[in-house]
């Protein structure tokens, strides 16, 4: 008993100190250029990497993990990586104030962005970086290390563009001998068991690539040869590869169907008249090159490499056939001037989910007419439950005028109800109590920190044994860890309430900007539409960006409403039995 009340008394003294230690909220980020082999006891291993990170966080007394993300088989040469975005993201919410890393070439190679990270955003943002094996703090860093960061971070840069050069070099050699590099064969190829570098003819799938040939030879279309194979239910490349244990991750959707373009881009490849075709597109990052398409004629070509599958012959008029209908195209579409796509990316099939295509339909009399069709459903008809479907891009753009004038309707309503709603004294009731719940666990949260801080140097001075600093660690942590979930939901409510629930609301005020338009533009879509629907034919449904924000503001309104005829119910029922007491009281008297 001695010992626990005198540890509480220091740790009232530490609480009411001043001189406060802040925790930091840390992510430990890992990430590994190639893919993690799982190797056990490989250094170098994505493994390995978040264990030595976890038990370095853990022996800070400064630090708190709260979550580790991981880049597996991503390069350091930009940072266009998942785990590293997610993370970037959980910074600007405010969740993570602490990066730990390995070392700096785990954080980048790119000496100007991983720069720029260190000493501009990093800085803006508040947020510690630690480097561990290059020790590296930039809590404890005044300066003198900026010299031997910039360094680091130079050598790391200089590093990858050294590999990029040598890797670059040793394939265009490869690819120059009519060496087979690519990761998977071409359909109707397999890597030879003695040389992966040289392809030999699957017999498997051969037979289907000279019928594709054979098709387009016939005259049939891409569409329609696309549809054929579909229809026959032969598996196109990726499934093929996926049912071989080439690819981990199983196709779907339109990747799970033969489709045009990749019959356009098979009958186009030299490789099936026994030509090695590589070098189709390019990038360098010693060269500063981004990744980009090259034309044909700058493929690298090597003849004759291997047995052909269809002869140079028929490859040739096939090449020949596609050049004239591509000009014949072009010349009776090139006359007639494109508008922008002002719906990409957002017409959806009703039924297979994919992002239908623009099509503009000229007809021989001159007239353009722009509309989407399902491309799953043109090169597979119904194999994968979808139904025929077409919207023209005309009647599209009414529906949407149409629907914005009903929306814009049920948001003057809205907000005559919103703002009422704000005036009340239940609701204004309702967001103050929710303030100072805030503050409350703020508060809170604020003690917490003082004394998980004051823990570390209650152990160092002895005042706490080892298993009761353990064990208070442990307590106060989870204490912590709720905490901040019970904000973050208070939080969230708080939002609710400013912006949601506030007069005049944010949605309703966009709508508002357009009220009386005549015409749809390609603003007035990006801001108001999430995504359209299209099922059957012409019946679309039209998903708005605030759709969700109306049915909540319309659920908070009822249940405001609900509680208010509650209480008037119950004032009325509270008068009624005051009268017919004063009634019974007065006849009682009477009486007497």
């Amino acid at each position: 008993m001695a010992r626990i009340s005198r540890k509480t008394i220091v740790l009232e003294q530490k609480e009411a100190a001043a001189v406060q230690e802040k925790v930091y909220h840390t992510a430990a980020y890992v990430r590994l250029s190639v893919e993690d082999n799982r190797r056990s006891g490989d250094k170098e291993s994505i493994t390995m990497q978040q264990y030595m990170l976890e038990k370095y966080i853990t022996a800070q007394p400064d630090m708190q993990l709260e979550r580790v993300f991981c880049d597996n088989g991503e390069t350091g040469t930009n940072f266009s990586r998942p785990g590293f975005e997610d993370m970037m993201d959980e910074v600007r919410k405010r969740k993570i104030d602490c990066i730990v890393v390995k070392d700096l070439s785990r954080f980048g190679r790119n000496y100007v962005e991983a720069g720029y990270y260190l000493e501009k955003i990093f800085p803006f943002l508040g947020v510690r970086f630690v480097a561990v094996n290059d020790h590296y703090d930039t809590l404890n860093d005044n300066g003198q290390n900026e010299l031997v960061l910039s360094l680091k971070n130079l050598v790391n840069d200089l590093y990858a563009k050294d590999i990029s050069k040598k890797i670059s070099s040793a394939l265009t050699i490869k690819r120059k001998n009519g060496e087979f590099i690519g990761a998977f064969p071409p359909y109707g190829y397999k890597k030879s068991e003695e040389d992966k570098h040289k392809l030999i003819i699957d017999e498997e799938t051969a037979p289907i690539v000279q019928d594709i040939f054979r098709w387009r030879l016939q005259g049939k279309g891409l569409v329609q040869v696309a549809r054929l194979l579909n229809e026959r239910q032969i598996p196109c490349p990726a499934v093929y590869q996926y049912r071989k244990g080439y690819k981990k991750k199983k196709p779907s959707g339109a990747g799970a169907i033969w489709q045009a373009q990749g019959i356009k881009y098979l009958t186009g490849n030299p490789v099936y008249a026994g030509h090695m075709a590589q070098g189709k597109r390019r990038e360098s990052l010693s060269e500063g090159i981004a990744a980009e398409t090259v034309s044909p004629g700058d493929w690298i070509i090597v003849e004759h490499t291997h047995e052909a599958i269809i002869s140079q012959e028929v490859f040739d008029q096939v090449q020949e056939m596609a050049k004239k209908r591509h000009d014949e195209s072009c010349a009776l579409r090139g006359k007639y001037p494109s508008t922008e796509n002002m719906f990409k990316g957002m017409v959806i099939c009703g039924d297979c989910g994919t992002k239908m295509v623009r099509y503009k339909g000229v007809s021989r009399l001159g007239t353009i007419r722009y509309g989407f069709h399902c491309r799953v459903y043109a090169e597979n008809l119904s194999g994968q439950g979808c139904t025929r479907k077409w919207i023209g891009e005309p009647e599209l753009k009414d529906a949407i005028l149409r629907g914005l004038k009903v929306q814009m309707d049920l948001a003057v309503d809205k907000g005559k109800q919103l703002k009422k709603l704000g005036e009340s004294p239940e609701y204004q009731s309702c967001y103050q109590a929710i303030l100072d719940k805030i503050r409350q666990v703020q508060q809170k949260i604020k003690r917490n920190q003082t004394i998980r801080s004051s823990l570390f140097a209650s152990y160092a001075e002895k005042v706490l044994t080892e298993s009761e600093y353990l064990s208070m660690k442990k307590i106060y942590g989870e204490e912590a860890e709720r905490l901040k979930k019970e904000l973050s939901c208070l939080e969230e409510e708080e939002k609710r309430f400013s912006h949601t629930f506030s007069f005049p609301n944010e949605w309703i005020a966009a709508l508002k900007n357009y009220e009386g338009e005549k015409a749809v533009t390609k603003k007035m879509v990006s801001e108001l539409i999430r995504c359209i629907k299209v099922s059957g034919y012409n019946k679309i449904e039209i998903i708005w960006n605030f759709q969700d924000e109306f049915d909540r503001i319309a659920q908070e309104i009822g249940k405001v409403g609900r509680e208010n005829e509650n209480r008037r119910k119950e004032s009325r029922r509270g008068r009624k039995r005051t009268e017919k007491k004063g009634k019974d009281s007065t006849y009682g008297e009477v009486t007497e």
